[in-house]
């Protein structure tokens, strides 16, 4: 469904079917997400803040500050891929796209630095599709692998973890709903420094495939398939060498 955006004081409407030029304004968009062209429910990463999102680094010009900023995100989103949507005097959109739909929306503006004065520009809204939309041709920088489903073309991921948690030996496998939010994690952790983290069942790195478990139509970038079984206490991953039981977190798992 293509959704359209009634640019304020212009005759015109910008819609997310043929994309708008750099120098087209936004001041009519209630929020970026009616940028976005999701096929599920807007995920609920990023949001608004008026005073920005970290440190602006005093970026003079919203392009500097964009490209200072995007490697360096602590948001999980891809790390490159982007264009700039379009700009004001003031505001500026970039988007990532997948299949030409856009599916990640960040916002620039100058915010006021009263302790080094001037009016840096700095990330103030981020806006995303659940990252299940994000495609399997997403960067999302070092330590990441994606799943690609081999029918539907949605993705999964999983990342290293924490290094601030000595977490650097555990991968988190991410599986969302079908309605964009985080449905279970399972998690490799051959030197188990998550024990007590409301593990299901156990990590091991070399099992059989269990009997009723079935293949979830997910392959990584380099070959790997992901099963389950109904009991859901864990996933199976089948690699060229064998089969790894990737135990579930029962309530969700971070580094704070």
């Amino acid at each position: 469904m293509i959704r359209c955006i009634a640019i304020a004081a212009l005759t015109v409407t910008a819609c997310a079917g043929p994309a708008p030029t750099p120098s087209d304004p936004f001041a009519g968009a209630a929020s970026t997400a009616d940028l976005l062209a999701c096929d599920g429910p807007i995920s609920d990463l990023g949001g608004r803040s008026e005073s920005g999102f970290g440190d602006s680094a005093g970026a003079a010009s919203a392009d500097e500050a964009f490209r200072a900023w995007l490697p360096t995100s602590a948001f999980a989103i891809p790390r490159s891929g982007y264009r700039k949507l379009g700009s004001d005097a003031n505001r500026h959109v970039y988007v990532f796209e997948a299949a030409g739909r856009a599916k990640v929306v960040v916002l620039f503006e100058p915010v006021l630095d009263e302790v080094n004065g001037g009016m840096p520009f700095i990330l103030t809204e981020l806006r995303a599709c659940a990252p299940s939309e994000w495609g399997a041709d997403a960067d999302l920088g070092q330590g990441v692998v994606i799943w690609e489903h081999e029918e539907t073309g949605r993705v999964l991921f999983d990342r290293a973890g924490s290094e601030h948690c000595d977490w650097e030996s555990v991968r988190i496998l991410h599986v969302d709903r079908p309605d964009g939010t985080l449905g279970a994690q399972y998690v490799r952790d051959p030197q188990r420094v998550l024990r007590g983290a409301g593990l299901l069942d156990s990590y091991a790195d070399d099992v059989e495939l269990p009997d009723g478990a079935e293949f979830s139509g997910y392959r990584s970038t380099d070959g790997m398939e992901l099963w389950f079984t109904p009991e859901n206490r864990a996933a199976f991953v089948v690699t060229p060498d064998g089969v790894e039981r990737w135990p579930r977190v029962r309530d969700g798992i971070g580094c704070a």
